[in-house]
């Protein structure tokens, strides 16, 4: 069963999420045994409850105005640029969670002077979470990042929560929508979309499932349109479909035009092939249909704290508590090349390009000596890798 759910959302499951989900299935299994239960998960009876574990495994805490570097170069930047084709845009908050991100979407494009007709769309895998993002009603510490003028002039306090202004509220849609599932949803209007937010939401994806998504984001981009995924989220892989918007501490990915670059053609998997299973840490790989964890865990301490660092940090703590986290991971196991990478990923964001240029080399060399550690990040070494000499190219060093 634990396979099963993961293979729905295309994620490789930390240790918490795993236990998380253990404790879901056993709520809801009832009397039923494991292969029974499956199969009722697999079923169209089952459906509710599938979502229901695929909400255990996901985290929906966070925060409006969430990573004001990236935000700034949103809104400086690409903004203006994509008003300056068209008033009315088009963009759509994949992973919305409980609409956090929708809000602040809705308020930079009123920000920026965007059209009424402009139009963001909230998706989200749990049904839980996307009917509370509905709402677009905040408790004060999801409101933390908010400028006071802002603040006051989109929001209105009732019952301890603040709610955005209707006007704005008017302008969002929604939809349940698992990133696994094809096809994608399109604007209402038809077209794709100016702007695609997917933010902190392909971290734990396996490398298959991670690749099926941003092919499926970029089609539904309209040429010139830009996707946004997460700081320590970039593609790993070349796309001709794709070129890179680099700014001062920010870069996206924007879609070239038909005429700029040939389409990516994707070809059909190999009939003798086999099938790829999709690898779940600390689970047993064992033919039963439900798959135990394994007894033994070989993690050291830092790799443990590692794990909950990046938990901590897609909830929404600060960057100095991530970095922190970072470097007490680090002194417990001083080779753990991702807790490297991701300290250069922060130097990187605010600025400090000779210090990220450092944890990215070291990170690299971590990486071409010694024995690599098994981490939920990136997967595996190889990809890792590449993240860090394509963060070393983006610097200007090889």
């Amino acid at each position: 069963m634990c396979r099963y759910v993961a293979e729905r959302t295309g994620s490789s499951l930390s240790r918490q999420q795993l236990g998380r989900l253990e404790e879901a299935i056993a709520a809801r299994q009832g009397g039923r045994t494991a292969d029974a239960y499956l199969e009722h998960l697999k079923s169209l009876r089952g459906a509710a409850d599938l979502a229901e574990l695929m909400s255990a495994i996901s985290v929906h805490k966070t925060d409006l105005f969430r990573d004001e570097v990236q935000l700034q170069a949103v809104r400086s930047k690409l903004l203006p640029s994509l008003l300056a084709d068209r008033r009315g845009l088009k963009v759509w908050s994949a992973g919305c969670a409980t609409g956090e991100e929708v809000a602040t979407l809705l308020i930079l494009l009123r920000e920026a002077g965007a059209d009424v007709t402009s139009s963001v769309l909230g998706t989200d895998i749990a049904a839980s979470a996307l009917a509370m993002a509905q709402k677009l009603a905040f408790a004060p510490e999801a409101m933390k990042r908010v400028p006071p003028a802002i603040r006051e002039r989109y929001f209105h306090e009732a019952a301890g929560r603040y709610a955005l202004v209707p006007e704005l509220a008017r302008q969002a849609t929604w939809l349940r929508h698992n990133l696994m599932d094809h096809p994608y949803p399109l604007p209402v209007t038809g077209g794709g979309y100016d702007l695609i937010f997917c933010r902190n939401v392909l971290i734990y994806f396996t490398e298959r499932a991670w690749e099926k998504v941003v092919l499926g984001l970029i089609d539904r981009l309209r040429p010139g349109g830009v996707l946004v995924l997460g700081a320590a989220e970039p593609l790993l892989g070349k796309s001709e479909q794709l070129e890179v918007l680099r700014y001062a501490q920010a870069f996206f990915y924007r879609r070239r035009s038909p005429s700029d670059a040939p389409p990516v053609v994707v070809p059909p998997p190999r009939p003798s092939a086999p099938p790829v299973p999709v690898p779940v840490p600390f689970v047993s790989k064992t033919p039963s249909s439900d798959l135990p964890p394994l007894e033994l865990d070989p993690r050291s301490e830092g790799e443990k704290l590692f794990e909950l660092v990046l938990e901590w940090s897609a909830a929404g703590q600060s960057d100095d508590q991530t970095e922190a986290g970072l470097r007490k991971a680090l002194y417990l196991t001083p080779d753990l090349a991702p807790a490297r990478y991701l300290l250069g990923m922060l130097a990187e964001q605010r600025g400090a390009n000779a210090d990220a240029s450092s944890e990215y080399r070291r990170a690299l060399a971590m990486l071409n000596g010694g024995k690599p550690r098994a981490t939920p990040f990136f997967l595996n070494p190889e990809r890792l890798k590449r993240a860090c000499e394509q963060a070393l190219a983006r610097l200007g060093y090889r």
